[in-house]
């Protein structure tokens, strides 16, 4: 009989290698941390959306207004209404500006938060340019033909004029004019009247009118009308066509 021996086994065995065990053990560690990451990440992401959002730690306690030179502060924040007590995150930021623009006298509103507590309030005030004579009074407008403001008297520096107010368009035209005048010669100006948009005179304090046609070529206009008040006795200068201007 002839025995055959069985060769010994060369199947590799079952049992993890010291190696594999602790690069086992570092990925489940890795794993773990990286848990424990996102968990403390997420509490803190939590606790930060409640601390502003939600908390009275950042509520709004205060506004503070700058930029007001006719109007107070206390108007400009009575007009803006901020929701005191309200946290400063969820301040509608575009509706504080809408109410403070709401005020005649305001043409333009920034509004900020101001952390921790504050919302802040930059306004910017129309600038007189145009008093419309009234009975017993002017109506003060702007160079966007706005009328902010009424007084008894005319404001220093600002031109009267004899003119609708309703009629915007039309204050916008004699305020670009107004605006086109060197300061000396603008000082002369007595009185701006216009019943169309064609028809601007100007009356100074001689006694002179000017005739001004429209508002077209008004830095033009008003250089020839600077040389022509200059140029001797008269009592009309019409510079309506400033290449062809004429002086009676």
């Amino acid at each position: 009989m002839t025995t055959t021996a069985t060769p010994p086994s060369t199947r590799p065995s079952a049992r993890p290698s010291l190696a594999e065990q602790r690069e086992r053990q570092r990925r489940s560690r890795r794993r773990i941390l990286r848990a424990v990451i996102a968990l403390v990440l997420a509490a803190l992401v939590g606790t930060a959306v409640w601390l502003v959002y939600f908390s009275t730690v950042l509520d709004t306690r205060s506004v503070a207004v700058s930029g007001t030179r006719a109007l107070t502060p206390e108007q400009v924040t009575a007009a803006a209404a901020v929701p005191l007590g309200r946290p400063l995150a969820r301040q509608d930021l575009d509706a504080v500006a809408r109410r403070a623009t709401a005020l005649p006298q305001v043409s333009a509103a920034q509004v900020t938060r101001d952390w921790p507590n504050t919302v802040r309030v930059t306004v910017t005030e129309r600038e007189p340019l145009l008093a419309v004579a009234q009975p017993g009074g002017f109506l003060i407008a702007d160079k966007a033909g706005v009328v902010f403001a009424a007084e008894t008297t005319r404001p220093t520096g600002v031109v009267e004029v004899a003119a609708d107010p309703a009629n915007r368009p039309l204050l916008v035209e004699l305020g670009s004019v107004v605006l086109s005048l060197p300061k000396d010669v603008r000082d002369q100006v007595t009185s701006i009247a216009a019943t169309t948009p064609d028809s601007i005179q100007l009356k100074t304090t001689s006694g002179i009118t000017i005739i001004w046609g429209d508002s077209s070529q008004s830095e033009l206009k008003a250089q020839v009308a600077v040389a022509l008040l200059d140029s001797g006795p008269k009592t009309t200068i019409d510079v309506s066509a400033p290449h062809t201007p004429a002086v009676r």
